[in-house]
């Protein structure tokens, strides 16, 4: 282990919380899931895995056994997304009222914006990782949770606040940190930490959060959270956005206090593995008491002239089309959740990735399928353990007496993916990169 990171630590630590962190430091890491649009009943009866429910988060269990369920029907179909404990505690230091406007600023992989998903119904999520790679992933884990209220981005924080000044009414900040909480998970991580790494991150971290300031609306609300425990990185932070950036604290969820330890700001909190079953984070709950003027662009572009050959394919496959402005971004079409003008932006998806037109004939992706499966007319519902199901989900064409033309695998009320049916042959659509190895 690395002695300057131990040193440090009993540095900032009483006596006794040090004794605790070594002793946990000897434990494994601990796992848990959050449950995805299924209920913990239907779910448990098809895959009994060891869960334990978390206190502070709805969909949250904590995983007792260290199984292998990535290639499960039920991750496919986004029933499940792993999440680790103490990661699940910032989304829940605010009770969302389901139709914000959201920005998860630092986003990837994922897991907070699908907590964040799953609370605003009604709402839009604009989800941004400045990473190219990691904004895929991101993407990737958005579409398998089958969401459509979200749009995927891949930015800057400076180019996002000259888009969104004033705009949003929350905004979550996962900061890039020095990941002292992560260090029983990330070996690397620990034997790389040095007393340098904490001012280095909070560095950039005050950049960020002066360009998440200019997009959060007058009283607009601002969770910032790291995955580590430094001061320089957690309660100065806080400091600087009440002392210079005129925000008050906000008191924090009374359940996440009973995991946490009240950090030196009062109502901020700090997530020890010797506090709470997890790993390392930081929260607070934030209000934004100056003014904004919000000056976003609308976006006035045109439609394009192959969109009649996207309608027709959903007038013939779906039972009714979506309510929503179908737009070219690229060259793919999208049912469009947000008008904003994001055309100096990188877009990852804006709403739901429908397909695009190729030869003359709509290809419509697997985005489509997982988020608007409750359109199609061709809906073929089977019992996650229908042997149909694994076949599917290796690549290969599974049989069932149904009408010619697209349609999708529902399961549980979940959608697995696409096929075309041809007389009783459904060829599948399910893509190759997330298939299961035979």
């Amino acid at each position: 282990m690395n002695q300057e990171f131990l040193k440090y630590l009993e540095e900032t630590l009483t006596k006794k919380e040090y004794e605790l962190m070594l002793e946990e430091y000897q434990k494994k890491p601990v796992r848990s899931i959050r449950l995805n649009k299924i209920t913990y009943d239907t779910f448990h009866k098809n895959l009994n895995m060891p869960l334990e429910p978390i206190k502070y988060d709805p969909e949250g269990y904590y995983l007792n056994d260290e199984e292998k369920y990535g290639t499960h029907p039920y991750h496919h179909l986004g029933a499940f997304y792993f999440q680790e404990p103490s990661a699940m505690g910032p989304v829940n230091m605010y009770q969302f009222k389901g139709d914000e406007t959201v920005l998860d600023l630092c986003a990837a992989p994922g897991g907070k914006s699908t907590q964040i998903l799953s609370r605003i119904p009604k709402g839009i999520l604009y989800s941004n990782d400045p990473s190219k790679k990691r904004s895929q992933i991101l993407f990737s884990n958005i579409e398998r949770l089958g969401y459509q209220n979200c749009v995927v981005l891949n930015e800057t924080p400076s180019r996002l606040a000259s888009t969104f000044p004033g705009f949003f009414d929350v905004i979550l900040v996962d900061a890039p940190c020095s990941g002292e909480g992560m260090m029983r998970k990330d070996e690397e991580a620990m034997a790389q930490w040095t007393r340098e790494l904490p001012l280095a991150c909070a560095k950039m971290d005050y950049e960020i959060l002066k360009s998440a300031d200019k997009m959060l609306k007058e009283n607009g609300i601002l969770i910032y959270s790291t995955c580590t425990f430094s001061k320089e990185e957690d309660e100065d932070i806080v400091s600087f956005l009440v002392n210079e950036l005129d925000y008050e604290v906000l008191p924090a969820n009374p359940l996440l206090k009973e995991f946490t330890k009240e950090a030196s700001i009062k109502e901020t909190l700090k997530f020890y593995p010797f506090t709470g079953k997890g790993e390392g984070q930081y929260m607070a709950l934030l209000r934004k008491k100056r003014a904004e003027v919000s000056r976003v662009r609308y976006d006035k572009s045109k439609q394009s002239d192959e969109l009649k050959i996207v309608i027709k394919f959903m007038k013939d496959n779906l039972k009714e089309i979506p309510k929503g402005d179908i737009k070219k971004i690229g060259n793919r079409y999208y049912l469009t959740v947000s008008n904003i003008d994001m055309s100096k932006l990188n877009v990852n998806t804006n709403g739901v990735e429908l397909g695009e037109v190729i030869k003359g004939r709509f290809e419509p992706y697997h985005h489509f399928y997982k988020a608007l499966g409750k359109y199609f007319k061709n809906i073929l519902k089977l019992d996650v353990n229908d042997p149909r199901v694994l076949k599917y989900l290796v690549g290969e064409e599974i049989e069932a007496p149904l009408p010619n033309g697209y349609g999708v695998i529902e399961t549980d009320g979940l959608y697995l993916g696409g096929f075309k049916a041809t007389n009783g042959h459904l060829k599948n659509h399910y893509p190759k990169g997330l298939r299961n190895l035979k």
